[in-house]
This record gives C-alpha cells, structure tokens and sequence, in this order.
C-alpha cells in the first residue's frame, strides 16, 4: 500500500521533486508551528498570576547571589531565574513574563521535529522519518501538558527545550561524529539539569540508546558526560547539603512499596494529562502506544526503537515517585517524559497509517478526542496552579494608600513580594525579605541582618506575614516586638500586616512608678522628646500578684488643644503578652510606635494608659485619673 507520507510529499526517490517535497515539508512545519504559536498564546496575559509564578518575579528580582542562595534552599535550580531576570527588564505584564515560555516552548516543537526525524532514522523499521518529526512536531504542538505549562513563569518549558537539543544531538551522533554535536549535547544537557533536576533522568535515557546503537562511540560520549558533570558539580556541591537538610528536617526520606505505587498510578495520569477528560485519555494513550507496536511488526528493531522514550518515561516516573515522598508530587515533575511519550506516539500513529490507512485515522482521531477536553478548557482555567481562589493583587490594594515612598516592605514569602513587583508604579516603596514560609525558611539570624540594615536606612517598616504568626513566623514576630516599635497591625484574610518603626537614636527616660488599679505598676519610661515624625515609646510593666484580667495599653499624642494627634493601642508587648500571662515581680518591656501627621503643631502631650479589652473601660490611676502623663514632645 502507498505510504501516506508519499501521499503528502511526493515521491521522494523522484530527485526532480526534492526541492518541492523539501519546500512542503517546511510549509508544513511552519504551520504546525503558528498553530503551537496560536494555542500558547490565546489567553496568554489573561489569567491572573498563580503563586509559583508570583515566586518567580520575587526571586528573579533579588541580586544574582540570592538567587543562588536560596534555589540552594528550594527544589529547583536557578537557570529559569537568571533568564528571567534579564526577561523582566523589558516588562512585567502577565502576557510578557509567560511570554518566555511560549518562546521556549515553540522553540521545543521544532526541535522535537528534527529529534523525531533523526531518531526514527537510528532503526531501519521506520519508512518515513519525515513523517514521524511532522508528526511528533504536531503532537508536541497540540499537548495539552506542554501547552498547559507553556502558559506558566516557570521553568518547565526552559527545560524541555534544553533537553530536547541535548537528546537531538546525541541522535544526530549516530549519523555523523562532529564536535559540534558534542558541544550541543553538553551546551543543552547542562541548562536542562541547571533548569530542572529530572530532567537528568530522560537524557539519561537518550545517552544508553546512543551507546547501545553505536558503541564506539562511548569514549567520546563519556567525555561529553563527564565534561556535563564537571560543568555542573559546582552547584550540586553548593546546593545538595542544604536540600537534604531541608528534606530531612521537614519530611523525611523514608518510603514505603505502596507510596511509590500511588505515585506512579498518579504519575502514568499526570503524564497523560488527562484532568478534565478523565482515565479515558490514559487508556487512550496506551491503546495507541500497544496499536503502532502491533501495526510495526512487535520486531526487534522496533522494540529497539521504542526502548528510548520508554526508559525516559519509565525512570522519570519512577525518580519523581520516589522524591514524591521526601517534598510532593505533582504532575509538572514529569514534563521531561512529555516529549518522549510524543515522539513514541508520533511513531506509533505512522507505523498505524502505513498498516492500514483506517487504522491510522482511528488512532489519530482518539488522540485528537482524548485531549479534547482538556484543550478546551482545562488547560486555559489553570485550575491545577491554584487550589483555592486566590487574587494577586489584593496586598497591593490593601496597602497602597497606606503606603509612602521612603517606607520598605518585608515579604516572609516572596510569592506575594513577586505580585507586588508586578502591581508596583513608579513612588511606590521598595520591598525586601524575610524568608519565613514554605518553601524556603531562611535562618532567623539572616532575616534579623537584613530587617537591621533596612532599619538604618528607613524610618518604617512594613512586614507582610503570609499566615501570620503561624509556625516560623511566630519567632520572627517574637523579635520584631522586642526590637522595633510597633504601630499598626491588620489582618486581610490569612495574611497579617505589621508596621513598625525603628528605635530613636535619642531618648529621654523617666521612672513614674504609677500603679495602675492598685495592681499593675509602670515602672519606666523612655522616648524621643523631639520628632518630625516617628515616636518611639518603650514601657516597663510589672505587677505584685496574678491577673486573670486583659487589658489593652493605649499611648497617645494630643495637642495643645485637646484633639487626638497619634495612638498606638495594643495588647502588651503587641499581643504576644496579655497581661493575664503576667507573673508576678516579672518585669514587661513593652514598644509602642507612633507616627506624627506632616500638619502637626507643637508640643504634644504624650500620655499612656490601660482598658478593658472587652468593655473598654479605662483602669484609674490612685488620684481617679484614667491616664499618666509622660511629658512632651516637640515636633521638628
């Protein structure tokens, strides 16, 4: 029977007809490729930021070294981040920082061409390598997985592209032994792994292909490896005791047969991406894989052929089944085995077409009706990157009329420092961070280093503690109270929101000894009796006896004519300790903040005092007043 790809090209013995067939070839594959242009870019800039994406503006935004620091500290190495750094000095629109991807993601439907074509041609079983790069080129253009992360700031697609040049020149080795192959393979093995870490494993898989299809080659492979090794042991070396510190510390590495099996069941999903069309995409797949090895003969050469992506996929699943269990699985682990599952398809659906022409209609409509339902909606909602609703830019309208050009921002995540870059107008503030959730907890000692420069530099402070003061960030604001002077908090959903100013360089300080209700006695006092802005007050407390009362401290500024200038009121020591936790003869030192108003006249009165949380009745002083005078402030 008369080949399709005949059908389509022409007769390529026919020599007269090369440059027709060789100019419909490349018609095509331009067509294929506006197609993958067309699905990767619908909706591009219309999504909101997820929060990985949010986490990659943040740290591509931080120095060089940084960056370095603290990919050390994630599960991800820092390629992606140095390109987009450079990426992000043209913009930072959604469309823009994604844009990146989609490049790297056309990039890898034309590589995937050539990929196919060279390795379809290491095995004398294929007929028409042409045919099977055109057609692994249009599968790797319609994937709903590839499209799906094509769309996403992350580094999947980057890592995809580097390891397909990796793959196609260790093919082309098979073909012609040129050095510049060599320098490919190193040049596109080495960005994939300083991209993605398991991406490894599917150029592993390519590697003992070569070398068990042309074994004299493995000298020279073996350089290029070691060289890839040599390239890449500088980072394996900086970042691997601090991953497996931070595994060990937070999960562990132990496994059981049963994980690994949910994993790989979960995995085998993954790597079909069937969410949206369900089980019936993975049977799908596979019914299409068993048909073009049925269609080929079930020969040797053919299991021979297929051995290649069959390994990439088989030691991706497994390697990120087992990492599953020391961080997580998700099913973007796997998008170095999508394009190896493509080519396998590529080749399984043109050994069906030149079987028999129905059989190779019926398998490319079930590929086309498996990934249909994800296409059409699925892939454009990225439901998958957001578990719960989620809007990038609520810290930004929460905070930006309370905010001036001289203040800093500290992020403990920098997921909301990132969206926060992206909403961020000329006059708004800069931002700085202070790693204290997942997935990065730096050491409270570094936080604490930078908080402190920062201080020295501005005169308020603003701390954006994503869950508050839950797990690591419960210490950080322990310190924060202690050391700066609070004066303002707000919680907007699970995100709490502090200001604090920093300590005043001089201050004046008082003993008043006033007892408070006859049981809570304000030993001390010190503040900076002149501002043109900040008040820094620092109270000493203790008591003679138990309290099972709560009350509030209040601090005030008033002027001359009896109006309310400032206050700062809080729990003592800013919530952390209500004075039913007080223990007697235990001395409290708590920081207040107060901020003088620009229209502010001269001299202020300070005066301080304690409430009833719950009524709000203010506790006498021995002479029935409801407040202490501390003195005056002069506005400067």
């Amino acid at each position: 029977m008369q080949s399709w790809a005949i059908i389509l090209f022409g007769n390529m013995s026919d020599k007269s007809s090369e440059c027709y067939v060789r100019a419909r070839q490349n018609v095509l594959l331009g067509c294929i490729l506006l197609g993958a242009f067309a699905l990767r870019i619908y909706h591009l800039g219309q999504q909101p930021l997820s929060w990985d994406e949010g986490w990659s503006i943040g740290l591509s935004r931080l120095p060089w070294s940084e960056i370095d620091r603290i990919t050390a500290l994630d599960v991800h190495p820092p390629l992606y981040y140095y390109v987009l750094k450079c990426w992000l000095a043209v913009g930072r629109q959604e469309g823009w920082v994604r844009l990146l991807s989609v490049a790297a993601s056309i990039f890898s439907v034309a590589l995937a061409f050539v990929t196919a074509r060279t390795w379809s041609r290491s095995s004398r079983v294929t007929q028409d390598p042409t045919a099977v790069g055109l057609l692994a080129a249009t599968l790797v253009a319609g994937s709903p997985f590839l499209i799906y992360y094509a769309q996403v700031a992350r580094m999947f697609s980057l890592c995809v592209m580097c390891g397909l040049l990796a793959t196609y020149c260790l093919l082309r080795l098979l073909e012609t032994d040129y050095w510049l192959l060599y320098l490919g393979f190193v040049l596109g093995a080495v960005a994939a792994a300083y991209s993605f870490y398991y991406s490894a494993l599917a150029i592993a898989a390519a590697l003992i292909y070569v070398a068990a299809q042309r074994p004299r080659l493995w000298r020279r492979v073996l350089i290029a490896v070691m060289v890839c090794a040599l390239l890449y042991l500088p980072w394996l070396s900086y970042a691997v005791p601090p991953m497996l510190s931070r595994v060990g510390t937070r999960t562990g590495f132990s496994f059981s047969v049963a994980d690994v099996a949910q994993f790989l069941k979960d995995g085998i999903f993954g790597l079909a991406f069937a969410y949206g069309a369900g089980w019936y995409a993975v049977y799908a797949t596979l019914l299409v894989l068993l048909l073009g090895l049925l269609a080929s003969g079930v020969t040797r050469r053919a299991l021979r052929l297929i051995s290649m992506p069959a390994m990439a996929i088989v030691l991706t699943l497994l390697a990120v089944s087992v990492g599953a269990k020391a961080h997580m699985f998700a099913a973007r682990y796997l998008i170095m085995a999508s394009p190896f599952l493509s080519l396998w398809l590529a080749w399984s659906v043109a050994a069906c077409w030149r079987r028999r022409w129905w059989l190779g209609f019926v398998v490319s409509a079930l590929l086309v009706a498996s990934a249909s339902p994800t296409l059409g909606d699925y892939v454009y909602q990225k439901a998958y990157e957001v578990s719960e609703p989620f809007d990038p830019q609520a810290d930004y309208r929460f905070l930006e009329n309370k905010l001036w050009p001289e203040d800093l921002l500290f992020y403990n995540v920098l997921s909301l420092a990132g969206h926060y870059e992206r909403f961020r107008r000329a006059g708004d503030p800069a931002w700085s961070y202070v790693l204290r959730w997942d997935p990065v907890v730096e050491p409270l000692a570094t936080a604490q280093e930078r908080i402190m420069a920062g201080a020295r530099e501005h005169r308020r402070l603003w701390f954006v503690l994503y869950k508050g003061t839950y797990g690591a960030n419960q210490e950080l604001k322990e310190w924060l109270d202690m050391q700066l002077y609070p004066s303002w908090g707000a919680w907007r959903d699970d995100t709490l929101y502090l200001q604090y100013l920093p300590a005043s360089t001089a201050m004046a300080h008082t003993y008043p000894r006033v007892a408070f209700g006859g049981s809570i006695t304000l030993q001390q006092v010190a503040y900076n009796t002149a501002s043109d802005g900040p008040i820094t007050v620092q109270l000493v407390w203790s008591t003679e006896s138990e309290m099972s009362a709560s009350y509030k401290v209040f601090v005030h500024l008033y002027a001359a004519d009896g109006s309310l200038v400032a206050q700062h009121d809080s729990v003592p020591v800013n919530e952390l300790r209500p004075t039913s936790s007080w223990k007697p003869r235990e001395r409290i030192a708590d920081n207040h903040g107060l901020w003088i108003p620009p229209d502010a006249v001269g001299p202020l009165r300070l005066v301080v005092g304690l409430y009833d949380s719950v009524s709000g009745v203010r506790v006498t002083l021995p002479d029935g007043s409801d407040c202490a005078e501390l003195g005056l402030v002069r506005v400067t």
